[in-house]
């Protein structure tokens, strides 16, 4: 792909979230999720469900097509290992049906009086609520008795899941929600009830865990993880050759509010002399500050099975957040995925990497974020790469699956 190319998608990407913004203040991003909500799968009516495996309801925190994250790669092994997963859609409508997304896997779509996708609105109006727990119980009473267990990965569901008769609820506290940029002080109450009255809780970082421990007694780590047989087997698509005159500085995962933009302004105007390359969904209007340089390129979302093309003209790999209650409490699953294909990172210190500060470039400051890419792109150890793929393999999510099920067996 031309240079100038990537140079105009990175403008549309930008543009795209300022039309966002207008579409908010309109509110016209109602009017469009109805015509989402038109175009729902069809339901099949020879679905077949095997019975001999244990149900998994999840309650979820992205649709289960939209991005590939640890709730999809987690319950896409145990659907391997012996579990029905049914993963409930966050869009409500007039329509109740279960849709077959692949082997052991389920989609759940519920009835509601409102049209809705809960997860944008972060919300579930009170009087909706009974509505839901009976269209569930309908669609979910065809294929499941009880002895089921439920997995909560967002606290938007607490209402729903914590009045689910005969099973087991498990908290996946992936993040602590309390942290996230204009948390509703609503969802941060559900978060800690959740957390206490959960038969089991499971947390991704030392620091949730030490938080969980104080309000509920079943407690587990299982840290995030990577597909390690992907990105350590990754090669070079052809959409970044333009790019290959100068090191390419690069960075996937949403882009929020977390990410350090003083800093990387501060980076980018030290480093002119090398490509900046950003992948993934823009969730906030402060990246229009590096937007404008002609070394920085947003290339927006990526599917994830092209993703390692992408990942293989990285020269060094980044983390560049800031510090906050989000990100100190956060076990980076791009870090993982990073260190699988054997790359340098260079990181802003999280205490989730600490342990691994022999594998990885971790700075406090913007002049040492820029030393450090400098110091990665001459290192000089093809031993530094295979210790990182160890560590990688080490944290496959084949492993942390075999953890879900340990504890799985501990509480039904």
């Amino acid at each position: 792909m031309d240079k100038w190319i990537l140079r105009k998608k990175s403008h549309f990407v930008i543009l795209k979230k300022e039309i966002s913004n207008i579409l908010g203040i309109l509110h016209l991003k109602k009017i469009l999720r109805n015509t989402i909500v038109e175009k729902l799968p069809v339901q099949n009516s020879d679905i077949k469900v095997n019975n001999k495996n244990h149900p998994i309801i999840v309650f979820p925190n992205i649709p289960w097509n939209y991005r590939k994250q640890r709730p999809q790669h987690i319950f896409t092994g145990l659907s391997k290992k012996g579990f029905n997963i049914f993963y409930l859609s966050p869009i409500i409508s007039d329509k109740e049906f279960l849709h077959q997304i692949d082997e052991n896997i389920f989609e759940i779509f519920l009835q509601g009086s409102s049209k809705s996708n809960i997860l944008s609105d972060l919300e579930v109006k009170e009087t909706d609520i009974d509505e839901i727990l009976k269209s569930f119980n309908r669609v979910v009473g065809k294929y499941i008795k009880e002895g089921f267990f439920v997995f909560v990965e967002h606290p938007i569901w607490k209402d729903i899941a914590l009045r689910i008769d005969k099973t087991k609820v498990v908290y996946d506290l992936m993040d602590l929600y309390a942290g996230f940029p204009n948390a509703k002080k609503e969802l941060i109450k559900n978060e800690k009830e959740l957390i206490s009255k959960s038969d089991a809780v499971i947390t991704t970082a030392d620091n949730l865990y030490k938080y969980a421990k104080k309000l509920n007694k079943n407690v587990y780590i299982v840290k995030n993880g990577c597909d390690f047989e992907y990105f350590s087997s990754i090669s070079k698509n052809g959409e970044l050759d333009a790019l290959t005159d100068k090191p390419i500085i690069g960075y996937f995962g949403a882009i929020n509010d977390w990410l350090d933009v003083d800093g990387l302004k501060y980076v980018i105007e030290q480093n002119r002399d090398k490509y900046f390359v950003f992948i993934g969904a823009v969730n906030t209007n402060k990246i229009k500050r590096i937007g404008r340089y002609k070394n920085v390129f947003f290339l927006g979302e990526i599917n994830y099975a092209l993703l390692g093309g992408y990942l293989a003209y990285f020269d060094v790999c980044t983390i560049p957040f800031v510090k906050n209650d989000l990100t100190m409490n956060t076990n980076p699953v791009k870090f993982y995925e990073y260190i699988s294909s054997g790359k340098s990172v260079v990181s802003v210190r999280l205490p989730e990497l600490e342990k691994y500060s022999d594998i990885c470039y971790l700075y406090d400051t913007h002049e040492e974020f820029s030393k450090m890419i400098f110091d990665a792109l001459h290192e000089d150890s093809k031993e530094l790469g295979e210790k990182r793929k160890d560590v990688a393999r080490e944290n496959s999510w084949d492993n942390r699956i075999e953890s879900v099920v340990n504890i799985l067996e501990s509480i039904k």
